[in-house]
């Protein structure tokens, strides 16, 4: 935290900011804090030693940020005996629970309640921040309410409905703070109201002006209507406009926006990864401590006039529009969710690499774009797997993979003289049967793919194992019967069923990845629109799409999993549109009188 920061900050919170950490469990937390200075303060100090103050004020303390039943302390404790020693307690001698029940701890605490209230929500607050398991509420029903069925649909639909709430002021509290936008000094405006009317222009998929107009209305619904000696005063009422906001994005670099952008991205991410590793198997098959990433381009089709307009590209020939801006993503891959992790823009020469490289310039590298990537997303993802859009087969991409020890699936385009024969040989050239224990393909290993490679000759070279699939009905790329081949570095073999099974097996996992297609067509439904030609600030709104995505995928994500369901369910309980009027009227509660906007 800064040093504005720390001055709000009780002895508790500020102990918090000092000791807490990425990682930072309750167990080191409560090792390393010192609660001494409030023992003076209890109104009951002569307890028996194993209810003595440090180790129950401890615990209140605990159960005041985890929301926990105070009663259902001893309970919780016996679940977590390191925790109990942590806080002083015998776990094997731990009080009764009438030792904590709220009358007893008002008692014994009431000087010191409103302490823990500020200090707990501090704590929360730091933990969120820093990727932190602290203060994760996980919801348990009620002992009385327990029933020998699982909850009815509207009982989960509430209990959504009240801690997606929580989560989202939560996780607001994360991800908008962590961006920062260029401002004059002594600004009129708070960089989180510039943001504000970014937000309800994503919400709304609307205009940023149209935005501005729509805070207008939020802010101040009732305007007392100043006269005109009264310099400014409905315009500070009011907030900040559209224009206001897009004059601060368009002082940002393109690099600028992408620095701002991905630490946000990394910032609701790391709120996530703490439940993500506690939801980790043995084995590391789930997502967030071993991660599988996909990587993709992203077209937003552009329909107007050309003239002066930067960063346009070509379309493919399958889009209905013929030029838009082309975005590349990192997303990890995963049952439950799939947070952007990584996004940079394509398209411009002078943005590209091109001394780096042999030949002509072109707009973008891909080698390039999947080093970049790679680089953002490494610095906080382990990732041990790569799925890849077609676009990046090349010997670029491949080497960029190579040169971090990286596994990769990659669709394979086929060629009219090498991958493309082999694809209608197939049916000669594949070794097994379609039954139930054998599965029939085609594997060549050692096949070498041409083409410059970054800081090499125009005709580099690397190697690559192809794996030609049998058709599939739903493979939209691979049309009318044809067969699917992939570039993999996995070690597969077609020699024997066992191994044809596997290889099989590893391949079609590239389905995992299935769900991301639809993640693009989301992150543009939570993107604000515009007619601007400054690329800037449509540069601007897709990555602020996809912080937006994030934080729904996160909402959704941990509330399920405090509701227990995130082990059952593999896609978003919470719709976006849902998502979407929740934030919408979470922005309209974030005023106080004289017009202040606070994030909490």
């Amino acid at each position: 935290m800064n040093d504005a920061d720390d001055r709000h900050l009780g002895y508790l919170g500020r102990q918090a900011d000092e000791i807490i950490s990425e990682g930072t469990d309750w167990v080191d937390f409560a090792q390393q804090l010192d609660v001494t200075r409030y023992e003076h303060r209890e109104s009951f100090p002569d307890y028996h030693a194993s209810r003595s103050f440090y180790a129950v004020f401890q615990a209140y303390l605990w159960a005041t940020v985890e929301d926990e039943s105070y009663s259902g302390i001893p309970d919780r404790l016996a679940e977590r005996p390191k925790l109990a020693s942590a806080f002083g307690f015998d776990p094997n001698d731990l009080p009764s629970e009438s030792t904590f029940r709220p009358v007893r701890l008002e008692r014994r605490f009431g000087e010191l309640e409103s302490t823990v209230e500020r200090a707990a929500e501090q704590i929360r607050s730091i933990a969120a921040d820093r990727g932190s398991p602290i203060g994760y509420r996980i919801y348990r029903p009620d002992a009385k309410g327990e029933s020998d069925g699982p909850p009815s649909e509207r009982t989960i639909q509430r209990l959504l409905r009240k801690t997606g709430k929580e989560v989202l002021e939560e996780t607001l509290s994360v991800s908008i703070p962590s961006i920062d936008l260029p401002r004059p000094d002594n600004p009129i405006y708070d960089t989180e109201e510039l943001l504000t009317v970014e937000a309800v222009a994503a919400i709304q998929r609307a205009a940023a002006n149209d935005a501005g107009v729509t805070l207008g209305d939020m802010k101040n619904p009732d305007p007392n209507i100043a006269s005109e000696d009264e310099k400014g005063d409905p315009f500070y009422a009011d907030g900040p406009t559209g224009e206001t906001l897009l004059e601060a994005v368009k002082e940002m670099s393109v690099d600028e926006i992408a620095t701002v952008m991905n630490f946000a991205l990394r910032k609701s991410y790391t709120r996530a990864k703490p439940r993500l590793r506690e939801l980790e198997n043995d084995n590391g098959s789930r997502f967030g401590v071993r991660a599988k990433i996909a990587l993709d381009m992203t077209y937003v089709a552009y329909y107007g006039d050309r003239d002066e307009m930067e960063w346009l590209q070509g379309t493919p020939d399958d889009k209905s529009y013929d030029w838009c801006h082309k975005f590349a993503t990192a997303v990890i891959v995963g049952d439950n969710t799939h947070y952007v992790v990584g996004v940079c823009p394509l398209g411009n020469t002078e943005y590209a690499d091109t001394d780096a490289y042999p030949g002509k310039d072109n707009s973008y590298y891909v080698g390039d774009v999947t080093r970049r990537l790679l680089s953002i997303a490494d610095e906080y993802v382990n990732i041990r797997r790569v799925y890849a859009d077609r676009e990046f087969h090349s010997v670029d991409a491949l080497n960029a993979l190579e040169e971090r020890d990286l596994k990769y699936v990659i669709p394979a385009k086929k060629d009219q003289h090498r991958i493309g024969p082999m694809c209608d040989r197939f049916d000669q050239l594949k070794s097994g049967y379609d039954e139930e224990r054998d599965t029939p393909l085609y594997v060549k290993h050692d096949h070498p793919i041409h083409g410059p490679i970054k800081g090499g000759v125009s005709n580099d070279k690397e190697y690559t194992d192809i794996v030609i699939l049998p058709p599939d009905d739903d493979d939209d790329a691979n049309p009318d019967g044809s067969p699917q081949p992939f570039l993999t570095n996995l070690d597969v073999s077609d020699e024997i069923a066992l191994d044809r099974r596997w290889a099989a097996t590893q391949i079609e996992q590239y389905s995992d990845r299935g769900a991301i297609e639809n993640s693009y067509s989301s992150i543009k439904d939570a993107a604000a629109w515009t007619t601007s030609k400054e690329f800037e600030v449509r540069w601007f709104h897709f990555a602020f799409g996809c912080i937006v995505y994030n934080m729904w995928l996160l909402v959704d994500f941990l509330a399920q999993e405090r509701i227990g369901e995130i082990e059952t369910r593999k896609k978003p309980r919470i719709t976006l549109d849902r998502f979407q009027r929740w934030l919408d009227r979470l922005l309209s509660n974030l005023f106080e009188e004289g017009g202040v906007m606070t994030l909490r």
